[in-house]
Formats: structure tokens, C-alpha cells, sequence
């Protein structure tokens, strides 16, 4: 990482700077001193810039695998999840990249956010683009410091005079930097409302969103007891005669929460509350919308407006600003009519949470999967899931009596028609996937976490707010629920967490939320190894991910990794 500064320090700003209206209308730089793009006021290439480096983790998948295999309801084949899916995270390219180009990007953001201070340009303009490059950093150290911990703290880029090789911060000095930054962004940054706002950018909604998931996080991970459930165990066993005999329905397993070493010093109510408060602002600024339904939610028309508060910008037909997601999570269409890829799905587990109406799996599950072609020449397909048979028999909901189940590893588990939100052709190549890093959805059920810890159980507001997702979803109301089990803090929190993993499937959130809640280890070793042979089991040393060896070869200031590594 530190070599990659150093070269990038050399006041060269060459790396795809960009600008326009939605980020990333490419325009390169080659050799440009940063005293050069003060005096030309390129204020807007140089947040370009900056929040273009976060392609950099998506040109070849290395984001995505990060943040999703390593969780209870991800899966695919061996060959896919058996290294970062079975805990094999040490020296891994993905896992080096997230840290390297998260420290890139932090680089970026400082070194920019210093160049535009200098410029003259209009204040208001200023303070804008010098808070989106804060809201950068910020959650790129909000990122980093819950895979890594203790991690080094550049307030100020190496081009300003910062030292190149610095010590680790502890996990709550990383916080309170994360946390000032993103207080100056909500100051300084347009809201969506606001004339100049340009989408495809951040805003002031989007600090403050940021803001409540930061407090959560914290007020998670610092409770000191207190119980969660999740559902699911194994997804499998053998038989007497050796079969494999698939276990349809997860089961409800209570675990003892374990305080997250380095939140010590943290009061949890203290930052719930903190959490409670700034959820209900953005609430109440009215900057974002529920979209109807999952189908409107997840259609290209939708793409950076009303749900969507944050979400990588990307450019169709560019290598470095493109990426596999599509491909990779729902597959693509061969000539042939055939599907191929897809090979990363919700497993049947995941699945079995829902009601059978809820639109994020009637809608949102792609059902049938041409797999192959009879001798007539016709498309056979394959259905998810088994318990669809009847409808199959009587060739109901749009399937037919020729359809056949398959167990395969990426035929029996969910493909997600969201990550079809793209307006190129999904033909096997890159595509201009805009992976969602943060949706309104999650702030409505961040109010909701918070204000059932802070109130010792659920409000009528935090109901009425969770109702909201129900109501778009057709799910049953919270409110209605409660009605014949009523809600105990413990329900509620196990509740939310649930809807949490329903709603953002795949999109980079599950495995935060183990860790953050304490039950990673008691949750993926309740697997063990689920139903595709991917190894779940993990040991204490999985709570962190390992720091690069060049990272500890290079500074100093480092002499061991993380715990076990």
C-alpha cells in the first residue's frame, strides 16, 4: 500500500481523473502537478477522481467477495467459495486489494480535499466538493476498521507532509475520525433538493445516513450481553446408506452476543441514541423515497434516484469503470437461449424466510433457468424451489410440467433479477451494474434497531417505519405480527436483523452485520459445512481479516498481524 502512495505522491494525478454530471465521464491526466489543477479550478475532476478509485475493487470481483462470501446465506461452487467463502483469507489478491485500494482511495480523498481548499472558486461549491471527498474517507475507513481493527490514520495525505509510515490507531480514535469527517460532510454537502445537486453524487442525506449506520455499528458492537436469533444449522445431513438429504428449513438458533474487542470504550445506548436521532432526520428531510415495489426498486429508471443514497457510478463499455456483477450473481443469456454464470446464489435457506408473496423472492428469485436442450431441439429448465413442485406438475406461475429440479450448486439456490439493473446487453461481458452500497431501506431499519435498544423494545414509530418496507414488500406488518406475538426487545432486534438480511441480500451487508452483533463464530459454525460443501466452520482468528505481509514487512510501526494470522 505504501509503495502505491508513494508513487501516487509523486504530485501526479494520472489515474483516470474524471468529470461530469454522473462522475464518470472519463477525461485523463497524465502528469499533472496538483498546483496546475488549483489554478485551473478543476475542483470537480478531482472528486472524480477520487470516488473513481473505488471501481478499482470491482474490475475484477475483488469488492463483492470481500463483503459476500464469507456469511451464513452466501454460496455457490467450490471452486468460487473455497477460498475467501471457507475462511482461507491469508495473502489473498481480493483481500489485499480491498485494504490497498481503500488506503488509495483515503490518499485520494485527503490529497484532493487539500488541493480544492486552496482553489477560488465559489464557497458553496467548495465546501461541497470538500465534502464529498470527506463522506469518501469516511466510509472507506468505516469499511476498513470493521475487517481490520486498529488501523493507521492519515488525517492528512503524504503530499501535505503527512509521515509514510505510521503506527495503528486504535478502533475508537478510527471512529471519532470517521465520525468528524462525516459531521464537516452533512455541513458542507448539497442536499438532494438542492438546484445543484447532480446526481450520482453524494449528498448531505447520504453523510447523515452514514452517520446513524456508523452509530449503530458502534452501539452494536459495544453491548456488553444480550441474545439474537437467526435461522439457521446445517443445510444437509447424511443418511444411513450415505445420501446427502437436504434440510429444507432452517432452524431458530439463540446465541449470546459477545462484545466486539476494541468497543470497549463505547457506550452503546449512548450511540443508539445518537443512531435513533440522525436516522429520523434524514426520515424527515424527505431527501429519498421508497420505490413501490422490488420490480420499480431494481429497474434501470431507478438507478441513482429515490432509494438509492450511495452506489458506485459506473461507465458501460469501460474496462476500468465496468464489471462482472450481473454476470456473476444473475447470470447471462447465451445465442443458444441457454444461461450460463450465475454461480453465486442465495442459499435454500435464505429462501425459506420468506412468505411466499413477499415480492424481494416471487419477484425478486429468478424461478426458472434454461439449462439445456431436448432432442427436439427446445429448452429445458431448470425451477427453484423444490417446494414449487406442485405448481410445476400444473404448470402454474409460469412454469411448465417439463421443468426439472437440479441440486447443483448454482441451480439450486437464488439468482437475484436485482443485480440486472444495468442498461447494457447481458451477454457475458462487463456491464454497467451500479452495486447499491447504501439504500433508504436500511435507514427506516436502522431507526428501528436503534429505537427498540434505546426504548428496551420496539416504539410505535419504529414499527410504523419498518411497516414501510413491509407494506412495498408484501409482507406481513409488523404491527400485525405483534398481534398474536407480541414484540420483546429480543424479538425485535432478532426481527430487524432478519428483514436486514432479506433486503440487502448480496449487496455487501450480512457479514457486517455478524460481526457488529457479535455472533459471526456462533452463526457460521451452527453450519458447519452447508449443503454445497462449502466449509462455514471458523475460529477466532476470522473476526479480522489479516493485514497484507507487505504491510508488515514495510512499516515499522507494525510488528505482528491480527490475532492468528
Amino acid at each position: 500500500m505504501k509503495r502505491q502512495i508513494q508513487y501516487l505522491v509523486a504530485i501526479v494525478i494520472g489515474l483516470f481523473l474524471t468529470a461530469c454530471s454522473d462522475l464518470l465521464e472519463e477525461k485523463t491526466y497524465t502528469f499533472i502537478a496538483g498546483e496546475d489543477l488549483v489554478d485551473n479550478n478543476n475542483y470537480d475532476q478531482l472528486v472524480a477522481g477520487a470516488f473513481n478509485s473505488l471501481n478499482y475493487g470491482f474490475e475484477w470481483g475483488n469488492y463483492h467477495t470481500v463483503v459476500n462470501f464469507d456469511c451464513d446465506y452466501q454460496s455457490g461452487p467450490a471452486w468460487a467459495f473455497g477460498t475467501i467463502g471457507a475462511g482461507n483469507f491469508y495473502e489473498h489478491g481480493s483481500v489485499i486489494n480491498f485494504y490497498n485500494y481503500y488506503y488509495i482511495t483515503i490518499h485520494r480523498a485527503n490529497y484532493h480535499k487539500s488541493l480544492i481548499a486552496q482553489m477560488d472558486i465559489d464557497e458553496k461549491v467548495k465546501a461541497n466538493a470538500m465534502g464529498e471527498l470527506a463522506f469518501l474517507k469516511a466510509w472507506s475507513y468505516f469499511n476498513l476498521v470493521q475487517f481490520f481493527g486498529d488501523l493507521c490514520l492519515y488525517k492528512e495525505s503524504i503530499a501535505e507532509g503527512a509521515d509514510l509510515y505510521k503506527p495503528r490507531s486504535p478502533i475508537k480514535e478510527v471512529y471519532e475520525h470517521i465520525i468528524e469527517e462525516l459531521k464537516f460532510a452533512e455541513e458542507a454537502m448539497y442536499s438532494t433538493q438542492d438546484p445543484e445537486f447532480e446526481i450520482g453524487h453524494v449528498s448531505r442525506g447520504a453523510a447523515k445516513a452514514l452517520l446513524a449506520k456508523v452509530y449503530a455499528t458502534i452501539g452494536s458492537a459495544s453491548m456488553a450481553s444480550g441474545n439474537v436469533s437467526v435461522m439457521g444449522g446445517p443445510g444437509h445431513f447424511y443418511n444411513e446408506n450415505g445420501a446427502k438429504q437436504f434440510i429444507p428449513v432452517p432452524q431458530k438458533l439463540t446465541f449470546q452476543k459477545t462484545q466486539v474487542a476494541g468497543y470497549e470504550e463505547f457506550n452503546s445506548t449512548e450511540y443508539y441514541k445518537l443512531a435513533m436521532d440522525k436516522a429520523m432526520e434524514v426520515i424527515q428531510s424527505n431527501d429519498f423515497m421508497l420505490y413501490p415495489s422490488q420490480e420499480e426498486l431494481w429497474s434501470v429508471e431507478s438507478r441513482n434516484r429515490g432509494e438509492f443514497i450511495f452506489t458506485l457510478q459506473t461507465t458501460p463499455g469501460s474496462s476500468e469503470t465496468s464489471n462482472y456483477v450481473a454476470t456473476d450473481y444473475a447470470g447471462y443469456y447465451k445465442e443458444t437461449g441457454l444461461m450460463s454464470s450465475g454461480y453465486y446464489v442465495q442459499r435454500d435457506h435464505w429462501y425459506q424466510l420468506f412468505e411466499e408473496n413477499d415480492g424481494r423472492v416471487k419477484w425478486g428469485v429468478i424461478h426458472r433457468v434454461p439449462v439445456a436442450t431436448n432432442s427436439s431441439g427446445d429448452l429445458v429448465y431448470s425451477y427453484y424451489p423444490a417446494k414449487d413442485s406442485v405448481k410445476v406438475r400444473l404448470g402454474l406461475d409460469g412454469y411448465d410440467p417439463s421443468d426439472i429440479l437440479y441440486y447443483s450448486a448454482h441451480l439450486y439456490g437464488s439468482k437475484l433479477k436485482k443485480f440486472r439493473q444495468i442498461t447494457v446487453p447481458l451477454d457475458g461481458q462487463r456491464t454497467d451494474f451500479n452495486f447499491p452500497f447504501m439504500r433508504y431501506a436500511e435507514v427506516l431499519l436502522l431507526y428501528a434497531e436503534a429505537a427498540n435498544e434505546v426504548n428496551g423494545g420496539p416504539t410505535a414509530e419504529a414499527i410504523a417505519q419498518v411497516e414501510k418496507l413491509n407494506t412495498r414488500n408484501n409482507s406481513t406488518l409488523a404491527g400485525e405480527i405483534a398481534k398474536t406475538r407480541p414484540w420483546t426487545q429480543e424479538s425485535f432486534r432478532s426481527y430487524i436483523l432478519e428483514e436486514r438480511v432479506k433486503e440487502f441480500a448480496a449487496e455487501g451487508i450480512r457479514k457486517f452485520d455478524l460481526l457488529r452483533w457479535g455472533i459471526y463464530l456462533q452463526t457460521m459454525n451452527a453450519i458447519d459445512v452447508d449443503e454445497k460443501d462449502v466449509i462455514k466452520r471458523r475460529q477466532k482468528r476470522h473476526l479480522l481479516l489479516p493485514l497484507p505481509a507487505n504491510e508488515i514487512n514495510t512499516n515499522p510501526f507494525i510488528e505482528t498481524n491480527n490475532p492468528g494470522w
